[in-house]
């Protein structure tokens, strides 16, 4: 059964977290030092930064895969608990955020898609029959239809395979999803797709959290973009908000989105068009649209 969350607390919430790898030896390396953040909920949160910059191993801590005794970890307020070297309350923090790995797809093992899907939700109680309807709504959810379930998901196309695995973890309907790199390997058009799929999940409800390095697909759907970088959160904002602070992007190797390169070239002829910057384009048709407005002398 799926605990209750608390909707008045942030989804994650970070407070003084460190993560520290031999810790109390001479090899003692701090990958984050006491770092703060809350992630708001319902919302789609980016989080960015050079590689080795740890944001991998930074997820792993949100659901338990890794766990550090060093600060605090918090699920819409339900702490962490760790005695030992276990987590004492794993279950309900997993039944609250689904994890899904780069390359997902490498995730099945089953003989068939369904049963795939209701692996998770059989391995939470949820009962034969309801983990099948599980199965049948939520292969639909991510744009597959129903008579995949009895197919053998080895047979399927890497992006096929990868919208199998998210739905396997939308069948347990945590709150608070997790991508890591979830694009990559995939063509545009299963990048635009993957794209909607993250903001569908928002429309129902669900936060999402997603370490990239495509800032395009930031500047295209993310609320917000966490950069992490020297053992700390370097900045939090907008895509507009993070590329406005050239000092922030001098010291890291973020590639500059292309709809805000373009503004850039367009303000560095005329500085009519910072107003651009202010209207936060997302897409280079709504950048258009943007453009035909100025240039027609009208306030967008």
């Amino acid at each position: 059964m799926q605990t209750k969350i608390n909707k008045h607390s942030p989804a994650i919430e970070l407070k003084d977290l460190s993560i520290i790898f031999d810790q109390g030896t001479k090899n003692e390396y701090k990958l984050f030092d006491k770092i703060n953040y809350s992630f708001e909920a319902n919302k789609i949160h980016f989080i960015a930064g050079d590689s080795g910059s740890g944001k991998t191993v930074l997820i792993s801590h949100f659901n338990g895969l890794n766990k550090t005794k060093n600060g605090k970890i918090a699920i819409f307020g339900e702490p962490i608990k760790i005695k030992g070297n276990k987590i004492t309350n794993i279950k309900s923090i997993r039944s609250k955020i689904g994890m899904v790995f780069q390359f997902a797809e490498y995730q099945l093992f089953k003989s068939t898609i369904e049963k795939d899907i209701i692996f998770g939700p059989l391995n939470f109680k949820v009962k034969s029959d309801e983990a099948k309807k599980r199965a049948k709504k939520y292969i639909q959810e991510v744009g597959l239809n129903t008579s995949f379930l009895p197919r053998d998901p080895f047979g399927l196309s890497g992006g096929q395979k990868r919208r199998v695995a998210i739905a396997g973890i939308l069948a347990i309907e945590p709150d608070i999803l997790v991508f890591d790199e979830p694009t990559a390997g995939l063509d545009p058009n299963g990048e635009k797709e993957m794209m909607n799929i993250f903001l569908n999940l928002k429309k129902a409800g669900k936060t999402i959290i997603i370490v990239t390095h495509s800032m395009n697909q930031a500047i295209e759907i993310a609320d917000n973009v966490v950069v992490v970088g020297d053992g700390k959160i370097l900045k939090s904002g907008t895509t507009y908000d993070i590329f406005q602070d050239e000092e922030l992007i001098k010291k890291t190797s973020l590639s500059t989105p292309l709809i805000f390169s373009i503004i850039k070239k367009l303000i560095d002829r005329d500085e009519k068009y910072k107003v651009l910057i202010k209207k936060q384009p997302r897409t280079i048709e709504k950048l258009v649209h943007e453009l035909n407005l100025l240039e027609g002398g009208k306030n967008a």
